[in-house]
């Protein structure tokens, strides 16, 4: 795997700026994808990059000949929802797009910002931005075909021991960083209906989701003994 490009694709909102920070201290040579500002300038750098990290689609790839290997993260669509959405509105840091009267429950339910969020992960991983209700099976056929590690915001401390593992990197705990101010819990701030809304319109996300927290949970039952021992050292150390 050392050999191949790494491309992190970053879903918005699910803890990849700390889960960069790992790859950024593991590979020497990093491009970051905001920084590009054209295809021809991405494609010469990707020559000699060990990775690629950024919010991109599946896809990009293409640019470049050389062996690669996608690796992202999932978050429950109706969390990434709520912190994209106090990430993206409620911060008076974005004056652009700031706005203090725009409620959760009006913008879920809102059709004229359903391309921002419904089934956001989904159409990202499978390339087909445009498309607000991609098909299922093919979403989930195309992340095991596809992608090298999948991890889970939710056990995000797992998911990075994990990552660095498959990677033959030695494990070291990275903290969260860029987490979204203000943002008040999903239980305390939600309606029934902003749910029920956010619930429907990733229906496609959810099962996603689903499917990989199942994975998952079997990539934890299937690690060694040795391993297991590895993790719990692991985790004791990331709680100080």
């Amino acid at each position: 795997m050392k050999d191949k490009l790494l491309l992190y694709l970053h879903l918005p909102k699910t803890g990849g700026s700390s889960f960069t920070q790992a790859i950024i201290e593991n590979c020497p040579n990093i491009v970051h994808f905001h920084t590009i500002e054209t295809a021809v300038e991405l494609r010469g750098q990707l020559v000699t990059a060990d990775a690629l990290c950024g919010h991109f689609r599946y896809g990009i790839h293409q640019l470049t000949d050389r062996p690669y290997q996608y690796v992202t993260m999932l978050r429950h669509p109706v969390e990434r929802t709520l912190s994209y959405f106090y990430f993206k509105y409620k911060n008076p840091e974005y004056e652009i797009f700031y706005d203090k009267d725009l409620t959760f429950e009006e913008y879920v339910l809102n059709p004229n910002y359903d391309l921002e969020y419904c089934n956001l992960q989904a159409r990202m991983l499978l390339g087909e931005i445009a498309n607000p209700y991609p098909n299922f099976k093919k979403v989930q056929a195309h992340l095991v075909k596809h992608f090298a590690f999948v991890g889970l915001t939710e056990q995000y401390d797992i998911s990075l021991f994990l990552f660095m593992h498959k990677m033959n990197w030695k494990p070291k705990h990275y903290p969260k960083v860029n987490v979204t101010p203000n943002r008040p819990p999903a239980e305390l701030s939600l309606s029934s209906e902003a749910i029920q809304a956010v619930l429907q319109k990733n229906e496609i996300d959810i099962k996603l989701y689903e499917h990989v927290c199942r994975e998952f949970i079997d990539h934890v039952l299937e690690l060694s003994s040795e391993q297991e021992q590895q993790l719990r050292a692991y985790l004791r150390a990331a709680r100080n």
